[in-house]
């Protein structure tokens, strides 16, 4: 290869390997190197890069001297995603050059947004069945049936109402993922926060006859936070462990000072005597739509979206988001901000 075009290649954001016709590397650059770290002259490609479709597209290069391009995934790297395009740079076309860009990435975004969207079809097709379910149940078979009218009325009522909340958590998921929500930061004392949180849910938790316990082991109780970003936080975690506390049993709120790298956390741990969660989904239950127990969830009136919103508002006040639970004990989920002195406004 001439000299000043494998300076060119040098220089380029993506893989770029020369081969001759017996498929020997003859040249690479640095980003090839860093992709295929075993890389060197005069290796055979094969033994690189495990492809039959890639071998099979060299091969009809050189044998029809035309350049190619191929899109696949290697078997010694199933992980990746490859574009390849093949090119002769120069006039005597005895040397291959193949421009690898990975994929990988892109396609694993395309994945998200496809996976995003079918959880959004089938999460709102669900309560939409149910409603034109309805709907034709009272025109053909309760016109005159008031008691069905109303039981009917009622359900419409609910599944509207699911669905008012699903997209509701979808925009203000999607504002806080992007950034476009503006938090406005203020000192706030978070007890106080909680404690009115406590008040607006208690009567869902008297009809559990849950008993709601806070304990404070620090006076130190004041944050940077936004108001309407914190409450939104607590209410979602409290009204979660109302919805999974068994009747009869306690929830407690403890507020309590930890120390990370030199830097002070306020921590608030709320717990619970629910069912607890299997270890190999507490990773997994911050997930939009992922649920470990889908049709509980949906009963309850969930959207799948409550923690994933809770995991991010509190990343968002450069804050962290703890789970720790055992099965047939309960649930301990707590948030812990930094102090007042440590938080940097983003």
């Amino acid at each position: 290869m001439q000299n000043d075009i494998s300076k060119i290649l040098d220089k380029l954001p993506f893989a770029c390997i020369s081969i001759s016709k017996n498929k020997k590397v003859l040249y690479f650059n640095y980003e090839a190197k860093k992709k295929f770290i075993f890389l060197k002259e005069n290796i055979k490609i094969d033994n690189i890069i495990e492809s039959e479709e890639l071998n099979e597209k060299i091969d009809n290069s050189f044998a029809t001297n035309k350049e190619n391009n191929l899109n696949f995934t290697p078997l010694n790297f199933q992980d990746s995603f490859f574009d390849a395009n093949m090119v002769f740079l120069e006039n005597d076309k005895k040397e291959l050059t193949i421009f690898f860009t990975d994929e990988s990435l892109k396609r694993g975004y395309e994945k998200m947004r496809t996976d995003f969207i079918a959880n959004v079809s089938h999460e709102l097709r669900t309560p939409l069945s149910s409603i034109i379910a309805s709907v034709e149940t009272i025109q053909n078979n309760a016109n005159n049936d008031k008691t069905a009218q109303i039981k009917f009325l009622e359900s419409m009522g609910k599944q509207a109402w699911r669905m008012s909340r699903l997209v509701e958590d979808l925009l203000t998921l999607s504002k806080i993922e992007s950034d476009d929500k503006e938090l406005h930061f203020e000192s706030i004392n978070v007890a106080d926060l909680v404690q009115g949180v406590v008040d607006n849910l208690y009567n869902k938790a008297d009809k559990k006859n849950i008993k709601i316990r806070i304990i404070k082991n620090t006076d130190k109780l004041n944050v940077k936070a936004d108001y309407d970003a914190m409450m939104q936080v607590f209410i979602n975690l409290l009204d979660n462990a109302i919805n999974y506390s068994k009747e009869n049993s306690n929830i407690t709120i403890n507020f309590d000072e930890e120390t990370n790298n030199d830097k002070l956390y306020l921590k608030i741990s709320i717990t619970d005597e629910g069912d607890g969660i299997e270890k190999k989904y507490i990773n997994r239950i911050t997930q939009r739509f992922y649920r470990v127990d889908k049709n509980r969830s949906r009963m309850q009136g969930g959207t799948g979206l409550g923690l994933a919103i809770v995991k991010h508002i509190i990343q968002r006040h450069q804050g962290e988001l703890e789970i720790k639970s055992k099965v047939g004990i309960g649930s301990t989920f707590s948030a812990l901000f930094p102090s007042q002195e440590n938080i940097k406004i983003l």
